[in-house]
């Protein structure tokens, strides 16, 4: 009888090193892949809550023939005046501030001319407006912009034109 060596049927070292990399590498890649993912969807939101705040700044037009109400003329900042703290009023004011909290929620802080910013309502503070622009920060870097024109886009800055402050 012959005798048969035995071969060890398992992986080698390298051969499962190599494996752990490759799927090192691949979800990295994935992780990458849903980072970017996440940040397109926060933008989508912020683009959604400022269509949002459009039609109940429209309502509130319709019913009362000005944004009065809904004018905090405010940067709203982690340091400082929140959605909650802004002064909205008027029977659309719970929406407006919960619309403002999403978009703030979205919003990145860009340092923009004096300082960080995430978002701006804007009217002019010394009347009862008949316009208005809401500016909020992208996650791409960029402002985005809706005002009363119903012009809307996104700006590398929002201070500028074409910008957003004060330009509906």
């Amino acid at each position: 009888m012959l005798l048969r060596q035995q071969k060890n049927k398992g992986f080698t070292l390298i051969e499962l090193l190599v494996v752990v990399a490759i799927i090192g590498l691949l979800s990295s890649v994935v992780l990458a892949s849903l980072n970017s993912a996440r940040g397109k969807a926060k933008d989508a939101a912020i683009k959604e809550g400022m269509h949002q705040m459009a039609q109940l700044m429209a309502l509130n037009y319709s019913d009362y023939g000005s944004y009065c109400n809904l004018q905090p003329m405010v940067w709203v900042t982690a340091s400082g005046v929140t959605c909650s703290s802004a002064n909205f009023s008027g029977i659309y004011a719970s929406q407006a501030k919960a619309i403002c909290t999403n978009i703030y929620n979205n919003a990145v802080d860009l340092i923009d001319g004096s300082g960080g910013y995430r978002m701006l309502i804007y009217t002019d503070p010394s009347t009862c407006s008949d316009t208005y622009s809401i500016t909020a920060g992208l996650n791409n870097g960029k402002w985005y912009c809706s005002g009363s024109s119903g012009r809307k886009g996104e700006y590398a800055t929002y201070y500028t034109n074409p910008g957003c402050y004060n330009d509906p």
